[in-house]
């Protein structure tokens, strides 16, 4: 028999104006302190990723990439900050998934630059000033939480290949537990010089130097050539229509923001019945999981050549294509899935009182810690492993999933996702909060279903149509008339239905915001549901 998910949702954060909203107390009070010292949206969201990546749990890192998605209240301008991660600029240097050269795994890091560009760009504070409190947070410690001491339990073969990880983790021989004081003066260093030197300390300095060293020692061929020509890249949000909301969502090479629109305008070629909701109803909830599936076979938001074009872009998000894509929907048509992996990651909303909004993901794209290489502290992502067909040297294709949902003009949602089903909750979530006009409480915490990530051979693609994941809550008469109807689903175990964060916003300057539960799944990282 399923189990229910162990944790319901927190409390919203209701607040008239300001408001922030990530999965550590931590680091939200770091960016409410910041929004009071008088910083706005875009200094309090850099201190809180900051923070957030100071105490993630392996789930991110400063060697990451980072999205965000922008709203600048004055000029009334959307717009997407691109930090992901690029591929070597030597060929010879691009891994494969079965590559058992670490270094060969390791990209050109993203989040140093974005986190500056961020705060020069739109903020108020120095940046130098926005890393104070993640490095007083490094220096002086936090006590493990329980998601800490899952990850460290589950993790310890990779933490324990290095005397860094042996050390910081595993004082006296033994994983930290709950409650204990974890300290990271490598970090705090790491931080301080970023705040000093900028990102041209990873990108042209010192901590550069190190991590090219450790690449290359690990069978890597990263070089100063593929650091220093590393870029931002800010680019147009795509855009669509959708009940009279327009969404705004991730773009350059984020195949998410895509994903997520094109299954709303498919879905936008019927009308969900306001009861029984879809996942009460054995035929909404099989043409939604159909949904997702055929826009996950569009062969488009998965070629580079194609996101690099805005007018192929545009030709997507017609009606005329979303009734081609809900056509494949009702004969149940052949399915060939294009893409690959996910991620760990951590997303962060925030809104000030003028307006501004600034909403993104740190992540480590991998498994916590990725392989237990740290250079000053920060863990290295092993990205590489997970192959897309761009050129050498440029940036490489990602699932990041932000949107903004606007209604006569203005704001009205603000949604991000994270985990393995990170597009398939971006999309459940926009669909409870315009369809069924539903509490962002309600919206995070009611059932969803994911695309189950097939394990096995890391060269073939790593989403099984033939299975799905699904709230363990759903009825189970439901999945056994999916099951008669070609829709296997998994509600047991480990269910991956996606995390992420969401805010509302009203008229008259309220705010409220919440992030998906965690633990999520029945059972995070091998543990027992409390």
């Amino acid at each position: 028999m399923a189990r229910a998910f162990a944790q319901r949702a927190e409390r919203p954060i209701v607040r008239q104006g300001d408001c922030v909203i990530a999965y550590h107390q931590e680091a939200r009070e770091i960016g409410e302190a910041v929004l009071r010292a008088g910083g706005n949206a875009f200094d309090a969201f850099v201190a809180t990723a900051a923070a957030e990546n100071v105490m993630a749990e392996g789930m991110s890192s400063f060697a990451g990439p980072l999205c965000v998605m922008v709203y600048h209240a004055e000029n009334d301008q959307v717009v997407y900050m691109d930090t992901d991660f690029n591929d070597p600029v030597d060929p010879m240097g691009i891994g494969t998934p079965t590559d058992n050269e670490l270094g060969k795994a390791v990209l050109v890091p993203g989040a140093p630059a974005g986190l500056e560009a961020l705060a020069t760009s739109y903020g108020r504070l120095p940046f130098s000033e926005l890393l104070q409190p993640a490095i007083a947070l490094a220096e002086d410690g936090y006590l493990v939480n329980r998601m800490l001491a899952a990850a460290l339990a589950y993790s310890g073969d990779v933490l324990k290949k290095t005397e860094y990880g042996r050390n910081t983790f595993f004082p006296h021989g033994e994983a930290l537990k709950l409650g204990a004081l974890l300290k990271q003066p490598e970090v705090a260093e790491f931080l301080r010089r970023l705040g000093q030197e900028g990102s041209a300390y990873v990108y042209r300095g010192d901590w550069g130097d190190h991590f090219l060293s450790l690449v290359e020692a690990h069978g890597g061929r990263l070089t100063t050539k593929d650091l220093a020509g590393y870029d931002v890249k800010w680019c147009d949000p795509w855009t669509t229509s959708y009940r009279g909301y327009t969404i705004f969502s991730s773009s350059c090479r984020s195949y998410g923001g895509l994903w997520v629109l094109l299954a709303l305008k498919t879905l936008e070629q019927t009308t969900l019945p306001a009861t029984p909701r879809y996942w009460e109803d054995a035929d909404s909830l099989e043409q939604m999981i159909r949904i997702s599936h055929q826009v996950w076979s569009e062969p488009d938001i998965f070629d580079y050549r194609v996101l690099d074009d805005p007018e192929s872009v545009r030709s997507l998000l017609t009606a005329e294509h979303a009734g081609s894509i809900w056509e494949r929907v009702r004969d149940k048509a052949s399915l060939n899935f294009m893409g690959r992996g996910g991620s760990h990651s951590y997303h962060i909303i925030v809104h000030d009182d003028e307006g501004n909004i600034a909403s993104g993901t740190t992540t480590i794209y991998a498994n916590p810690w990725a392989d237990g290489l740290f250079v000053e502290g920060i863990p290295l992502a092993c990205a590489g492993r997970v192959p897309w067909n761009t050129k050498p040297g440029q940036r490489r294709l990602s699932g990041f999933s932000t949107h903004l949902a606007f209604q006569d003009g203005q704001p009205r949602f603000a949604v991000g996702s994270i985990s393995n089903s990170l597009a398939e909750a971006s999309f459940q979530f926009l669909v409870k909060l315009i369809d069924y006009k539903m509490s962002v409480r309600d919206t995070v915490s009611t059932p969803r279903f994911g695309s189950f990530d097939a394990r096995g051979d890391p060269t073939k693609p790593r989403i099984n149509f033939g299975r799905n994941w699904l709230d363990p809550r759903v009825n189970s008469g439901i999945a056994k008339t999916l099951k008669t109807r070609g829709i296997s689903v998994k509600q047991d175990g480990t269910v991956d239905t996606g995390l992420g964060a969401i805010m509302r916003i009203e008229s008259g300057g309220k705010v409220e915001g919440i992030t998906a539960p965690i633990p999520y799944i029945s059972n995070p990282f091998g543990l027992h549901a409390m």
